[in-house]
């Protein structure tokens, strides 16, 4: 540890972020009170060597006729000894002992301590105050298990990040950076916080585009207004002060590129971007895209408006769990009430049921359809049917005769054949016999047929022998 302590507040000056001559100042002044706490006199100065780094420390006795409290009072006689030119009312000096400064030293610590963190506080207070309402980034210093998350500005400022001021999903790990809205500054030395800080806050999303839209920092587009469900979704109402200037798509940016960073940054949150416009009724439906609306009431007292949707948009309209009309309804500023152009608000069972009996009615009709289609076919077959048969009665009269004589002659032999048949199947024993002694003939003449071809080749072979074995003889 350095002995000088003027060094050591050089040192703790530039950790903390502070200037130097006011810690010094600080210290005397604690040193001044410590004195005047334990010591009894009333008018005390202190101050510290820069060289050296020592603590002086003086007293003042004024100088009266009559003495009354000889530690803050001299007689006439007495300060001519030290002084000879003073006089009645002036005063003198007189320098505090070491043993004095001892007594005064194990209170002095705590004093101390608590000027250098009030002079921090004010500091911090003199920093922030300009920066309420812009984005700070922060590194993280600890998690705590409460759920509140303590970030470091500056390398020298701490705040704390309360568990309802993140958004839903985040976590954080140590040495992360992170973005957050200033929402004030406080100097209250009982909070545990001085910056409050948030990053659910609307005006976090509006901060965020002025950063990564140059035509909304510019001034060429500008924010009307903004609502959120932090990490959910959240929608931003724009316009351009110049006709060549999309809004909409200066806020998009080439193929998503400037909102897709705020998204990533918020956590995945999904953004809309709404067109504004000065007429009530066109912001509303724009407010209320992707749903198409039929027509609006809009009551101005009461701050009102009622949206008529077909039954298909209703549940587009209302969002999931109601998050698209209730942004909506932030972002305009009016209190939106969203019904189906029906009478009746169905629920959505009802509306499942009807679709059903819709369906199953059309299915009806449709069977009833095709079989009245195939009704009229058959009764369109039917009268080719008879007007064939019509003609054939008108070409052909007087055959009828014929046909009858023809009709009965064919049926007389038929049965004919059938009476032959069964005599067949009366007598079957008698054929069978017959085939066999057919085949037995058959088979004989066939074998006497080829034994006798047999000898005719025999005999025709030899004498071709003979007549070859002569040539061969010569």
């Amino acid at each position: 540890m350095k002995e000088n302590l003027y060094e050591i507040i050089i040192d703790f000056s530039k950790e903390k972020g502070l200037d130097h001559e006011v810690v010094k100042k600080l210290v005397e002044q604690s040193l001044i009170q410590a004195a005047q706490r334990k010591l009894p006199y009333q008018e005390i100065e202190g101050q510290i060597d820069e060289k050296t780094g020592k603590i002086n420390l003086y007293h003042f006795k004024e100088v009266v006729d009559l003495v009354e409290d000889p530690n803050n009072e001299i007689s006439v006689e007495d300060v001519f000894e030290i002084d000879p030119e003073a006089g009645i009312g002036d005063e003198v000096e007189y320098e505090i002992s070491d043993r004095e400064f001892q007594r005064i030293a194990h209170s002095t610590r705590p004093i101390i301590f608590g000027s250098l963190k009030e002079a921090e506080r004010q500091m911090v207070v003199s920093t922030f105050t300009e920066k309420i309402g812009e984005v700070l980034t922060g590194t993280v210093l600890r998690v705590e298990p409460n759920g509140r998350v303590a970030l470091s500005f500056q390398n020298k400022v701490e705040a704390y990040l309360f568990r309802r001021e993140q958004i839903y999903g985040e976590n954080f790990t140590f040495g992360d950076h992170v973005r957050v809205l200033l929402l004030d500054v406080n100097d209250n030395p009982h909070k545990d916080s001085q910056l409050t800080i948030s990053r659910t806050h609307p005006g976090l999303l509006i901060k965020l585009f002025e950063m990564e839209v140059p035509e909304i920092y510019d001034g060429i587009v500008k924010i009307v207004s903004a609502s959120r469900e932090p990490g959910r979704r959240a929608k931003i109402s724009v316009y351009s002060t110049d006709e060549e200037v999309d809004p909409v798509g200066s806020c998009v940016g080439m193929r998503g590129s400037r909102v897709q960073t705020i998204v990533n940054d918020l956590n995945g949150e999904k953004i809309d971007i709404v067109r504004w416009s000065e007429d009530i009724d066109v912001y509303t439906c724009n407010a209320l895209s992707p749903a198409e609306i039929d027509s609006l009431e809009i009551d101005e007292d009461e701050k009102q408006i009622d949206v008529v949707v077909a039954p298909n948009q209703l549940s587009l309209a209302i969002g999931h769990k109601g998050q698209n009309v209730r942004l909506a309804s932030k972002l305009i500023g009016y209190k939106i009430n969203v019904v189906a152009s029906e009478e009746e608000d169905l629920s959505i069972d009802e509306q499942l049921e009807k679709e059903l009996a819709k369906s199953n009615n059309d299915g009806d009709e449709d069977s009833e359809k095709t079989v009245e289609h195939t009704e009229a076919i058959k009764d369109e077959e039917l009268d080719e049917t008879a007007a064939d048969i019509e003609l054939k009665e008108e070409v052909q009269p007087e055959s009828n005769e014929s046909a009858d004589v023809l009709i009965k002659e064919e049926v007389s032999e038929d049965s004919d054949e059938i009476i032959e048949n069964k005599n067949k199947d009366d007598n079957p024993t008698e054929e069978v016999t017959e085939q066999i002694e057919e085949n037995a003939d058959f088979e004989t003449n066939y074998i006497t047929e080829t034994v006798a071809d047999s000898k005719k080749s025999g005999t025709k072979e030899k004498p071709e022998l003979e007549a070859e074995v002569e040539p061969d003889a010569t």
